[in-house]
């Protein structure tokens, strides 16, 4: 596991525990449905942090004669119930509260209330997203890449998660403090519960772009093109490799590739150098690219 990752995952539980309580006490005091939402919404956060810490720690599992490529895609399968959960958990019960704020009005009590945990919230989440995106910038200079190309490339799905489900808070707790001052400065409940709707529809589009991320990955995504490009050109710097003559490179896991190429050699090679071609070259895609777990190396004839 990700070390970076883990302490991202820990904080955002740690973040979201916390405020998901005291959310929950000042939606019951101020009787907002702005904060009852924003409550859903930091219970499924804090949930979603089990779930995406159980996917680390079994996406870490070594390869089983069961399992031979390993568990790498554990991560991304509890990567999609985060999803489903934040679209069901959030989403559609903050689309819910807005239509029972609407169809059965709630007077807002002890406004300052709200104010209050809103803005504490603020700090909370501000601090969990801080810890993700050090993470990702931390990343992203490993490798040498500017970071909002990194981000889109990013195939962690622990840390991607976390990064979305904070900007996502941050964005409903701007929606929920808006809406609760119109309601406070105008006395109408109808902004309170659009606010809810608002938090709803923010919700329903990270599920869904955390859903669709996990959807590429678990189905076999390429890695990104340099990734690639450094798998060519370890290949081909082997002196008896005369063409790459096709290269599969697929995602298994957060940094974890499985590598499937055919090859042509030079004629003049004998039987014996072609085998300690071989295991040559499987040492050094797994020496020279560490996220190489397995690789399989076809020859076949250069008209193929």
């Amino acid at each position: 596991m990700s070390e970076g990752t883990t302490r991202a995952v820990f904080a955002a539980f740690l973040g979201n525990l916390a405020i998901a309580i005291t959310k929950a006490t000042a939606a019951a005091l101020t009787g907002s449905g702005a904060l009852l939402a924003e409550t859903a919404h930091s219970i499924a956060d804090s949930l979603n942090q089990i779930f995406l810490y159980v996917g680390l720690r079994r996406s870490a599992r070594p390869a089983t004669e069961r399992h031979p490529l390993g568990h790498g895609k554990e991560g991304y399968f509890w990567a999609l119930v985060v999803a489903l959960f934040l679209f069901f958990g959030g989403g559609i019960f903050s689309i819910y509260q807005a239509y029972d704020r609407l169809v059965h009005p709630h007077a807002v009590e002890q406004a300052a209330v709200g104010f209050i945990v809103l803005g504490l919230s603020m700090v909370f989440e501000m601090f969990s997203l801080s810890v993700a995106v050090r993470e990702l910038r931390h990343a992203a200079g490993a490798d040498g890449i500017p970071v909002r190309r990194f981000f889109r490339q990013l195939q962690d799905p622990a840390l991607r998660t976390v990064i979305y489900e904070d900007s996502a808070a941050i964005a409903g707790l701007t929606a929920a403090t808006i809406g609760l001052a119109l309601t406070v400065a105008t006395g109408d409940h109808r902004f309170d519960a659009l606010a809810s709707a608002v938090i709803g529809l923010v919700l329903i589009y990270v599920a869904y772009q955390l859903a669709w991320g996990a959807r590429g990955l678990i189905v076999g995504q390429a890695p990104p093109e340099r990734v690639r490009e450094a798998l060519e050109a370890t290949i081909a710097s082997e002196p008896y490799i005369d063409k790459i003559l096709e290269l599969v490179a697929v995602q298994i896991g957060t940094d974890q590739l499985l590598v499937m190429a055919r090859v042509s050699v030079h004629d003049e090679i004998l039987a014996g150098d072609v085998e300690r071609l071989m295991v040559r070259l499987r040492d050094r895609l797994r020496r020279e690219h560490p996220e190489v777990t397995d690789s399989f190396i076809e020859l076949a004839p250069a008209h193929a």
